[in-house]
């Protein structure tokens, strides 16, 4: 199976951190944090990466060259900022088939990226996400779910107003024709082509996506302050070779 790691972002809210670097190279106990995501990617059974850069892509490409760990990675550039979906279209043409998407700045854990790329690939599902249960669901992208499926993500909605407690994680699993509803993302009000409303053009045409609630410690890097609690964290540690 492939995946599809984001790792083109600019990180303004890591900053002065990534005023030399990209986000996902700023360090995470002593080590680069795309480091842990790739670990733990291929851990899970991924045999081949496409990893999206952007910001100083350089520094990634000459810190992991065109392998690790034993896995081929594969390099695609996001001249400009234009959103998830954008980014993931990038290598539209060179998926196999079932793929993995993940964020080079949430850290899960092992096992529930195990979860997700080796669940039953059967017809039940086109597409499965990893969903965090919070306390504030409001400050997220809630998932409004049926009988297990995804219906829905609203982004967030007023506090009181969550259809859920689940959260989408930006991890997730697709078949290959989710390519055709990324293709037909139509850019946001925020003026970007964003994955979510891809999976919403996913789900319009039939399409069933499923989640599955995370087992385990679930990071969001997303300022100075996620990356030095993350880093006092005495049980988020890096995954010993198997």
């Amino acid at each position: 199976m492939q995946a599809v790691i984001l790792c083109a972002g600019s990180g303004i809210r890591l900053r002065p951190i990534t005023d030399t670097i990209p986000k996902c190279m700023a360090e995470l106990k002593g080590r680069p944090m795309l480091e842990r995501v790739l670990e733990h990617i291929i851990n899970a059974g991924i045999d081949e990466v496409h990893l999206i850069v952007g910001y100083k892509r350089e520094i990634i490409e000459d810190h992991f060259g065109p392998e690790f760990n034993g896995t081929k990675l594969n390099y695609f550039v996001q001249q400009e900022p234009k959103g998830t979906a954008h980014a993931v279209s990038l290598c539209k043409d060179y998926i196999k088939g079932q793929f993995l998407i993940a964020n080079a700045d949430v850290l899960a854990s092992k096992n529930d990226y195990r979860s997700i790329a080796r669940s039953d690939a059967s017809e039940e599902f086109d597409g499965l996400l990893l969903a965090r249960k919070v306390d504030d669901p409001w400050r997220f992208g809630v998932l409004k779910t049926d009988n297990g499926a995804v219906t829905d993500i609203v982004e967030k909605p007023n506090p009181g107003k969550e259809p859920s407690n689940l959260i989408n994680a930006g991890i997730y699993r697709f078949r290959k024709d989710f390519m055709d509803a990324v293709m037909q993302t139509k850019i946001s009000a925020r003026g970007e082509y964003e994955i979510v409303d891809s999976i919403r053009n996913y789900i319009a045409t039939g399409k069933r996506v499923e989640y599955k609630a995370m087992q385990d410690i679930c990071i969001d890097i997303a300022s100075v302050e996620d990356l030095k609690a993350a880093n006092e964290m005495p049980e988020l540690q890096f995954p010993k070779p198997e």
